[in-house]
């Protein structure tokens, strides 16, 4: 056995700068990347379809929330000053702005959705800074009440992701509830009957049996890979920034909902993960690099990763 598959104490697993071996990490963090590229697909192209979107303004859009989320991702991780806590977090699009933005959208165009992020996630940054003192008034009740009634929120989104996604042509087919549940028993199966540390990776598992499922099943389209290019920058500044302000108080009211709900996340994050509770070092830190990008349609929220020589025990 090669030293990088050597046996490794799993107590590591469960500190925050465990020494994880890179090979036992990775696929940790490929299936949370794989299960958040997913989260920060669906809310784009609904805002993107209501926008009445090309496929390369919604791809670019998609970049763009990537590239974004990786950067909060990293400062997350290696804190730079009081920006990042040092937590293994995960930024990404918030399924709790697709409401509003849509709204937004449908009213107002792309350029209003545009200054009202900008100037939301402005405002929840400030609000970053001041954590210490708001933490009073937002007590743990309320944060967990919050991040609850968004989970119950996204059970629908779950529901049409399962039939095959809003808008799609052959929503409810038998194929797409066929294909669903293939992925879902892969996931619990994986999760019953592996044992070990090994067993929370039953979502990567579920991942690519549904994918290699799908292939055959014709569901996989690969003809969009034609014309694109390997490596290319996002444009700056797509949609020229519109300032109304019907449009910045409803997007704001929803980044201090989003401030809520970060608050929850991390205390959670520190508490089931940690097992302690989240200090003041670490409370500010999430709030302030909120993905906030006028090419993405909604902001981000934290969320726990599974990251090697950073990660937690809140594995699924």
């Amino acid at each position: 056995m090669s030293a990088h598959l050597k046996p490794f104490d799993h107590d590591e697993l469960l500190k925050l700068d465990g020494d994880v071996p890179i090979l036992r990490s990775v696929p940790y963090g490929i299936q949370h990347i794989l299960a958040m590229f997913v989260a920060n697909l669906a809310p784009i192209m609904i805002i993107a379809g209501v926008a009445g979107l090309g496929d390369a303004e919604t791809g670019g859009m998609i970049q763009a929330a990537m590239l974004i989320a990786g950067i909060g991702t990293l400062i997350q991780l290696f804190p730079i000053g009081r920006l990042g806590s040092g937590l293994p977090i995960v930024m990404g699009i918030s399924f709790t702005f697709v409401t509003v933005m849509t709204g937004v959208v449908a009213t107002y165009g792309m350029g209003a959705a545009a200054g009202a992020i900008i100037v939301g996630g402005c405002i929840e940054g400030v609000l970053g800074l001041f954590a210490q003192c708001w933490r009073q008034i937002i007590t743990p009740i309320v944060a967990a009440v919050v991040v609850t009634s968004i989970g119950f929120s996204l059970l629908s989104v779950g529901a049409t992701s399962f039939g095959g996604g809003s808008g799609a042509a052959d929503f409810g087919s038998l194929r797409n509830l066929a294909l669903g549940t293939i992925s879902l028993v892969a996931c619990l199966a994986f999760q019953c009957l592996v044992k070990g540390k090994q067993k929370h990776l039953s979502v990567l598992f579920g991942l690519v049996v549904g994918y290699i499922v799908a292939i055959p099943m014709g569901v996989v389209d690969f003809s969009a890979f034609q014309n694109v290019k390997l490596f290319a920058a996002p444009a700056i500044m797509p949609f020229t920034p519109e300032f109304d302000l019907g449009a910045i108080i409803s997007v704001t009211l929803i980044f201090l909902v989003s401030a809520t709900e970060t608050l929850g996340d991390t205390t959670a994050l520190a508490q089931a993960g940690l097992g302690r509770n989240v200090n003041d070092r670490e409370l500010p830190a999430p709030l302030p690099p909120t993905v906030s990008c006028p090419r993405c349609p909604a902001a981000s929220a934290a969320c726990p990763s599974r990251r090697s020589r950073r990660t937690s025990a809140w594995l699924p």
